[in-house]
């Protein structure tokens, strides 16, 4: 590779990457087709997809004429290894890893049905190049999937072609469920994904009130003053009102007094529209809109965005009343300075859109994270439990994690101590690097702010075979489970649940074979981040909840979460204060096999 700060070399990759679930490659690997590959001088490839990147390397001529070849999404990566005897196995599986995490590989499972399905076989192979952009899709056809079945309704107010344009576009894309609206009212209708409006600020701001209401995202469009967003997630992120207050109300452009040249560039940006609804249907590519307003000027041949646009407080439309009112915009709104700057400093739930283990992947630390820790040093017994009667996650909890995830294809969708070993270790654990002087530094498995670890693991077990029916700690140094109190808390937890306020989620609880209670350490937060740290404690335990969710997928597991219940209840269960110690979700877990009985009966 390059010497720059963000190479780094293919060298043992593999043996890196089976640390991490997200990380896995490709079981059928195909090379993406729809990459642009120019040879430079000295051997190097420069390749163009979703990013440009330069690769090189010794092996890089035989990469390309042997092993490439190979992959065309009818193999498994044995199978690829079974066609070169004289390879080392880990060497290749290290060129496969490398290939992949650059974008230049998807999912090939399933490639044969995709290639036979027309008209869109090219637009599938389009998307293949940004596959690695987010990491949501594994392959061309799972993108193409999300896109035909998304659910979208338009409104053309006051220019109903333009409106009946995108719908043709997004057909022709595959949309199935794509419909013309008679009115903001039926925006919202019935089960809707995204809203698209194409009007003035009027009409915008009137769409964007029943489609807050109603909870559903709704993209902006004005075609008399060119402009493109925001996408407005309800109680997340700004609306028209908001980017009116903040940026004032856009002129038209007077180069476009021409009926016929508007025309044109109207379908151009009917054209946007539609890349951005499908960009967001996909999601193949994050959405500009979301944070910011694009806007065109066709006269002068130029776009720009607007900064971040920061969801208002006291918005009108979207907001509320959130005093004190310390700031005055150029518009002459008055708004809490106070919450604008944590609106627009604290990391937002929709910008998680990402698993953990993709955002450090390609480091110049790397190498750092796949040295071997040292062994962890004795811990202290907690209050009532011995230390001997903790579960060790390599004893007890059976096969190592890795391999448990390796069989997903076979899994018999069991909770036992192995898939709970594997499901805690790969969400809640990490690595820890001892250091000089009896420092340590823990790089976790999942993301968290200021790497705090404020999602910590309570685990409420009552049937799960290997492990001892009663409230345990997980011990992210030890890797073990903490015995805190022996019996079933079933009933408890779901009491609590249905304190809440759902009955469904009670029972839930109630014939979960485990449950985890995802504890935060708000004082832990608070101890770097001051009153942000609650909200920060929150967003670790959200992001902590989809990384169990994802991988009790994997394990054929059904994992429900809990949100709402009665906090003190649930906090008196595991033992903790509630307020530095504080339960902030439950997660049911049961194994399909065992729901699949229950059903039946």
């Amino acid at each position: 590779m390059s010497p720059s700060d963000d190479a780094y070399e293919a060298r043992d990759l593999s043996r890196f990457a089976e640390l991490y679930w997200e990380l896995r490659c490709p079981e059928r690997p195909r090379f993406v087709e729809d990459l642009l590959r120019v040879t430079l001088p000295g051997g190097e490839l420069h390749v163009l997809g979703g990013e440009a990147q330069i690769i090189q390397g010794a092996s890089l001529p035989w990469v390309m004429e042997n092993l490439v070849p190979l992959l065309d999404g009818t193999r498994t990566v044995g199978d690829v290894e079974a066609a070169f005897p004289g390879v080392v196995a880990s060497d290749l599986r290290d060129a496969i890893h490398l290939m992949h995490m650059h974008g230049m590989l998807e999912e090939g499972d399933g490639a044969a049905a995709d290639e036979a399905e027309e008209p869109r076989r090219a637009q599938r192979a389009f998307f293949s190049r940004y596959l690695r952009r987010t990491g949501r899709n594994r392959s061309r056809g799972e993108a193409q999937r999300a896109l035909e079945g998304a659910r979208v309704r338009a409104l053309g107010d006051g220019d109903a072609k333009l409106a009946g344009m995108l719908v043709t576009m997004l057909r022709e894309a595959g949309v199935a469920d794509v419909r013309l609206a008679a009115s903001a009212g039926e925006l919202a209708q019935g089960e809707v994904d995204l809203a698209v409006v194409i009007g003035d600020q009027g009409a915008l701001e009137a769409a964007a009130r029943a489609c807050i209401a109603a909870r559903v995202p709704m993209l902006a469009a004005n075609p008399g003053t060119w402009t493109i967003g925001p996408l407005t997630i309800p109680g997340a992120s700004a609306c028209p009102a908001c980017v009116r207050l903040q940026i004032g109300a856009a002129a038209a452009d007077p180069a476009l007094d021409d009926g016929a040249l508007r025309a044109l560039w109207g379908r151009a940006l009917v054209s946007r529209v539609a890349q951005h609804v499908i960009f967001h249907a996909s999601g193949l590519l994050a959405v500009a809109p979301l944070e910011h307003v694009e806007v065109w000027r066709p006269g002068a041949g130029e776009t720009a965005l607007h900064p971040f646009m920061t969801r208002l407080p006291s918005c009108p439309l979207c907001g509320g009343d959130a005093p004190p009112r310390t700031a005055t915009l150029p518009s002459g709104h008055a708004e809490s300075l106070a919450r604008m700057f944590h609106n627009t400093t604290v990391v937002q739930p929709w910008h998680i859109g990402q698993h953990a283990g993709m955002q450090a992947h390609i480091s110049p630390e790397v190498r750092k994270l796949q040295s071997t820790p040292a062994a962890p040093s004795p811990r202290r017994s907690p209050e009532g439990a011995g230390a001997t009667n903790a579960t060790p996650l390599g004893g007890a909890f059976g096969a190592p994690v890795g391999a448990a995830l390796s069989r997903r294809r076979d899994a018999t969708g069991t909770l036992d101590a192995g898939a709970l070993g594997a499901l805690l270790e790969l969400s809640f654990g990490g690595r820890v690097e001892r250091r000089a002087e009896g420092e340590a530094h823990v790089r976790r498995t999942t993301a968290s702010a200021g790497n705090l670890g404020s999602a910590e693991a309570y685990v409420a077990a009552a049937r799960v075979p290997g492990i001892a029916a009663g409230v345990h700690r997980f011990e992210l140094a030890a890797r073990a489970l903490t015995p805190l109190r022996a019996g079933v808390a079933a009933g408890a937890l779901a009491r609590a649940a249905l304190a809440g306020g759902s009955a469904e989620h009670a029972a839930a609880v109630e014939s979960a074979g485990a449950v985890i209670v995802v504890v935060g350490s708000v004082a832990r937060a608070c101890s770097k981040y001051y009153a942000r740290g609650y909200t920060y404690a929150l967003l670790d335990a959200g992001l902590m909840a989809h990384r169990v969710e994802l991988l009790a997928q994997e394990l054929g597991l059904a994992a429900t979460a809990v949100w709402t219940f009665d906090d003190e209840v649930v906090a008196r269960v595991v033992g903790v204060d509630g307020i530095d110690l504080a339960p902030h979700l439950l997660i049911a877990l049961r194994g399909a096999a065992t729901e699949a009985r229950d059903v039946s009966r």
